[in-house]
């Protein structure tokens, strides 16, 4: 008999080997995979509560705006209803362009170093802070908003997008957008345990308005550009996969015009008749038809709103979940 194995033969077995090496490598890499984030199970209290605060003397702002934030989240039960000991916390502001806080085009700072203070208080083990900005460099708008200074000084990790952690993944129940590029630091449930979205309320060109739902263009990768056709159910999708569990919305200052970018102090409103408010909800939508009404815009105007109640995302009549406001 013929021991010699033949060519033919060995490349045969080799393939198959190799085949099965890789099964067996591809197998292990879907087991692996990180679950996906969901909802943090609270005891905050539904509804929705607008903090009311005004100020003399900007030397005032910082100390005003901490209590305004501290007294919103305390009547929705208080943020150690959120946040359990040892929690990871992301806090999501906008950081999106190089300008000072007076344009409004920013989150304000100290809205977002209010909250990593209570997220700290509430016993969160890491608090980080951080924003995909539509410059290629982040520093200057981080620098500039004031908000990288803020965050640290309250004891946050202030962190750069990593353009290589951007992952696609598919979009279930999606009206538009079957999919997309996600930052996985915000979706992975082990690398995230609470999520906070701060986004600033202001005009835009494109979308009508930008609040909350709209400031989940900060989460995502991709050519977000390609996004402003036929944008407003490709907002509600991306919000259908991105579980938020905190929303709060800076309306200290509001940009009225020249939406998003602003930079004309001409186009901020600072009056208390609309502006100097602090806008908490554990649903982004009641959030953001508050909101619409500081523009003098009934909520299902704004299409992204409508669209996101209409997939079930959240209440667009923001009063039937409870309504307070508070004055600071």
């Amino acid at each position: 008999m013929d021991n010699t194995i033949s060519r033919r033969t060995f490349l045969k077995t080799g393939i198959a080997v190799g085949a099965g090496i890789y099964g067996l490598s591809y197998l292990s890499a879907i087991r692996r995979m990180p679950a996906l984030k969901k909802h943090k199970e609270h005891a905050l209290r539904p509804g929705l509560v607008v903090a009311h605060g005004n100020v003399s003397d900007a030397l005032d702002e910082p100390a005003i705006i901490k209590e305004m934030v501290r007294r919103a989240l305390n009547a929705l039960g208080g943020m150690d209803k959120l946040i359990s000991k040892g929690n990871r916390v992301i806090i999501k502001p906008n950081i999106a362009w190089n300008q000072k806080p007076e344009f409004a085009a920013n989150t304000n700072p100290y809205v977002v170093a209010a909250l990593v203070e209570l997220c700290r208080e509430a016993g969160a083990s890491r608090v980080k802070v951080m924003d995909h900005t539509c410059s290629a460099n982040p520093e200057p708008s981080y620098e500039n908003s004031g908000i990288a200074a803020a965050a640290r000084k309250a004891g946050a990790d202030v962190t750069y997008i990593d353009n290589r952690r951007f992952q696609e993944f598919s979009i279930p129940g999606s009206k538009v957008l079957k999919s997309w590029d996600f930052y996985e630091e915000m979706v992975y449930a082990n690398e995230v345990d609470v999520l906070i979205n701060v986004p600033i309320a202001k005009q835009h060109g494109t979308s009508r308005l930008s609040m909350g739902l709209k400031n989940v263009f900060g989460m995502i990768g991709g050519d977000r550009g390609s996004l402003h056709t036929d944008i407003h159910p490709k907002i509600a999708d991306l919000n259908k996969f991105v579980k938020i569990d905190l929303t709060v919305l800076d309306a200290f200052r509001i940009l009225k015009n020249h939406g998003p970018t602003g930079g004309r102090l001409d186009d901020v409103d600072n009056s208390p008749e609309r502006a100097r408010r602090i806008i908490v909800s554990t649903d982004p939508v009641a959030v953001d038809a508050y909101g619409a009404t500081l523009f003098g815009i009934q909520p299902k105007d704004v299409g992204y709103i409508r669209e996101a109640h209409e997939q079930g995302l959240g209440e667009v009549d923001f009063r039937l979940r409870g309504f307070e406001e508070i004055q600071v």
